[in-house]
């Protein structure tokens, strides 16, 4: 069995047994815990003293004083020091309910009921093993609840179980930073772990006191094999003298012997006690006195046992932690406190991952809109179909994969899938799971319509692969297809537009009233940060009246000019005045390379409509924001791109080239994966080139908030002379505690004998200021190109941490990566 398998086996074993036993063990935990120290609080509790004497009474006397009407004499408990009251066990000839009664136990005087306090636990031990229930019946719901106990416990350490055992580390150590309920899922899982051996002896052990086969298995199995002895009396007579001479000269003192009265005529009499070696007040000798005689019938001491019978003598011991001690004690307490604890997080946990799923949603409705995203944009446009949807009176859900079980896609008549694919075919990372529960589910969905719109970069071999797979999916579920599978090539607006239209036709909407986000933004001012220079960065500010959090993105529309336009086309073959029928209207070649293309590139005795057809639709252009939403002053840092042909890029080719009052087409676009915690936790921030810039919004955002956890910068260009963007800024940072340790990695130097450095080497470098930050509770940022930053920083982590740790602090939202 794959161990995939061996954990999802083992993760619903917990679960459900978890869940049954819960209410049991919450009050079994709590018990337990208090009872751990029982000897130590009614030590400590003041109570009657007797004044000790040189002997106790002898039994002749001490069985008449004790005796009372109505009354059977069970047993006596004498206890080790010498001025505490002894006891003596009554069962009501009446009534058949026991009641314990203090005496003097060398006057034989009867002192009353027990104190307060030993009533007090008297009850705390019946509600620990019966539940305050008859003995049969309670004794059945607590021994289940042990049962269970065992079995969920070995199924969630095999859950926990590390796949590389040199990363026990992080299967041990409290993670900081977490909130919610990750914060509560560590407490759960650590500690069961930190306390899973003295928390699975107590459940391997609570049977023996419930169910007679669970005593008679461990006996048969651990008891050393001895003849059968017929413990009885040599005749039905009582010669209590000659008891006590034999009583005197093996109990040391007569204190601590625990008397077990006959039940009937010709019984032995039963006798525990300790030696005056017993490592603790449990470790009991045995012994059995021939009633008529005062003959030893038979005696086993306890420094003699060995093997099963030793273990078998120390159930209650190994149950309480007595065997350990003190500090034995304290631990089995602290196991008992987490078995109650379990209950209570366990039980959160399973209905709040149950509820999950449906916090984003509210009202019926017979469309969903699932979006897979990496960098927001699925997300994106999933928010503004909602609102299409809701402007036209119809109601649509918006949820998250991540947040969708595949049994809950029964419940619509039609699914919208916006789905992101990820690198090299890979789903986001907030798809991971869903992908797995939809792989795994036999979910029917005969009556779900279906319609996938992938987004993705043609760049990449496995192009769209995720929105394809999601597709094929669905089919093989059974739904039918809403819309044919369509490719979005880097968010190619014209592409995503036709599809609107598609939608719209099907489900009866009107196209029209779907807003498109675009925003007008009026440009500041813009700077060359690295002039003389032929990888130039621009800095360009721009005033828009919208709202955005740091590491959100925005997205341009880069529309280019006439003359633009017309030097690309003259440059393939082309003038430009070609009149062509594009999107519903004819209009001049130049004007459809404008609005709607990218820059393609034309091969010989190619007509117009062939290069129209090859040529990709004009995709947004997106850029990190480097600043905070304060006066609305939004913040590129952007790189002019030199195209082989010699033209600049469309996007950075358009803002470097802007001047102050120049107006420009923007769209804010949420990126939730990369924003800031909520709660001042350190950062580890990583960036290359023009990924340096949604650390300065995180930056301000920290500063004008007063945040003073540590922040670690590392940034690296090519040349330390020509590329140190923003350095004053930085630095200004550094001085005024925001920045707490800032590194820079050149990776060219006009020095030949000089090497170069990239990050993710300074991040190997410095290993252990890594392992101490992610130790106080850090998050990791990786921003910069997928290929070089993203895939070294992936690498170094990697080997640093284990692949175990790494999907940890994605699964804890801790590392966050905005890679292009």
């Amino acid at each position: 069995m794959s161990k995939k398998w061996v954990q999802r086996i083992s993760f619903r074993v917990h679960q459900w047994l978890g869940l049954a036993s819960a209410a049991v063990l919450l009050v079994v935990g709590l018990t337990g815990g208090l009872l751990a120290f029982e000897d130590q609080i009614v030590g400590a509790w003041p109570t009657p003293k007797v004044t000790p004497q040189a002997q106790i009474m002898a039994p002749a006397q001490l069985l008449s004083a004790l005796n009372l009407p109505d009354k059977q004499l069970e047993r006596i408990y004498l206890e080790q020091a010498p001025d505490e009251p002894a006891r003596a066990l009554y069962r009501d000839g009446k009534t058949k309910q026991r009641e314990w009664r203090t005496f003097n136990p060398y006057t034989g005087e009867i002192l009353g009921p027990r104190p307060a306090i030993s009533e007090f636990f008297g009850d705390v031990m019946a509600l620990h093993r019966w539940l305050l229930m008859p003995n049969s019946i309670g004794s059945l719901f607590t021994g289940t609840a042990a049962v269970m106990a065992i079995i969920f416990l070995i199924a969630g350490i095999i859950r926990r179980a590390p796949d590389n055992w040199r990363n026990v580390k992080d299967w041990l150590v409290w993670k900081k930073g977490s909130s919610g309920r990750h914060l509560l899922w560590q407490w759960h899982a650590l500690l069961g772990t930190w306390l899973f051996v003295p928390i699975f002896i107590m459940a391997i052990t609570g049977p023996w006191f419930a169910f007679d086969w669970y005593r008679d298995g461990l006996r048969s199995a651990l008891e050393t094999p001895k003849p059968k002895l017929e413990l009885k009396s040599s005749s039905n007579e009582v010669n209590l003298d000659a008891v006590w001479q034999t009583l005197q000269t093996t109990v040391p003192n007569g204190h601590f012997a625990r008397l077990y009265m006959p039940r009937k005529p010709g019984d032995a009499l039963n006798i525990r006690y300790l030696d005056t070696d017993a490592p603790h007040h449990h470790a009991f000798s045995a012994l059995s006195l021939d009633l008529a005689t005062g003959k030893v019938l038979a005696q086993q001491r306890y420094a003699d046992l060995s093997g099963g019978d030793y273990i078998l003598a120390n159930i209650y011991a190994l149950h309480t932690g007595l065997y350990f001690g003190l500090p034995g004690r304290i631990i089995w307490s602290l196991g008992a406190l987490a078995f109650g604890s379990f209950a209570v997080t366990g039980v959160w946990l399973f209905f709040n991952r149950r509820s999950r799923p449906k916090e984003a949603v509210s009202g019926a409705a017979d469309t969903l809109i699932a979006y897979a995203s990496q960098s927001g944009t699925a997300a994106a446009y999933g928010k503004r179909l909602q609102a299409w949807f809701a402007q036209q009176e119809r109601n649509a859900h918006l949820r998250c994969v991540s947040k969708i079980e595949p049994d809950e896609l029964v419940k619509y008549r039609q699914v919208v899938l916006l789905a992101s694919t990820y690198g090299e075919g890979q789903p986001p990372d907030t798809a991971l799971q869903f992908q797995q529960r939809l792989a795994e589910a036999n979910t029917v969905l005969q009556n779900v319509q279906v319609a996938v719109l992938a987004f993705g970069d043609s760049q990449y071999q496995q192009f769209c692969a995720f929105g394809h797979w999601l597709a094929e999916r669905f089919n093989a579920l059974g739904a039918a297809t809403l819309l044919p599978l369509t490719e979005v090539d880097r968010g190619a607006e014209q592409t995503i537009k036709q599809w609107n239209q598609a939608l719209a036709q099907q489900l009866s909407l009107n196209v029209a009233e779907l807003d498109s986000g675009f925003s007008a933004a009026t440009v500041v001012s813009s700077r060359c940060l690295n002039q003389d220079t032929t990888r130039e960065v621009y800095d360009v500010v721009l005033h828009i009246d919208e709202q955005w959090s740091p590491g959100d993105l925005v997205e341009l529309m880069p529309y280019a000019t006439e003359a633009q336009s017309r030097a690309h086309l003259s440059s393939i073959g082309f003038s430009g005045d070609e009149v062509v029928t594009a999107y519903g209207e004819p209009m001049p070649l130049w004007q459809v390379q404008s609005l709607y293309k990218e820059f393609g590139v034309a091969v010989a005795s190619q007509s117009v409509d062939e290069y129209l057809a090859q040529t990709a639709d004009l995709a947004v252009r997106s850029y990190s924001i480097a600043s905070t939403d304060s006066n609305q002053q939004l913040r590129l840092m952007v790189r002019k791109v030199v195209l082989d042909n010699g033209l600049f890029g469309r996007g950075s080719g358009l803002l470097a080239a802007v001047d102050v009052g120049d107006k420009l087409q923007l769209r804010i676009k949420s990126h939730t994966a990369f924003q800031l915690p909520e709660h001042d936790v350190p950062l580890v921030l990583l960036g290359a080139g023009t990924g340096l810039a949604p650390y300065l919004g995180f930056l301000a955002a920290r500063a004008a908030k007063g945040f003073t956890s540590k922040v670690w910068l590392l940034f690296g260009e090519r040349y330390a002379e020509l590329d140190n963007y923003y350095g004053d800024e930085l630095q200004r940072y550094v001085d005024n505690g925001t920045i707490s340790i800032l590194d820079y990695a050149w990776s060219r130097c006009h020095d030949r004998f000089q090497p170069g450095i990239y990050v993710q080497q300074l991040l190997t470098e410095h290993s252990e200021r890594l392992q101490q930050y992610l130790a106080d509770g850090a998050h990791i940022y990786v921003c910069g190109n997928i290929d070089g930053i993203g895939a070294g920083v992936q690498l170094a982590l990697q080997q640093q941490l284990g692949d175990e740790a790494l999907n940890a602090l994605q699964q804890q939202q801790r590392y966050h990566r905005d890679l292009y």
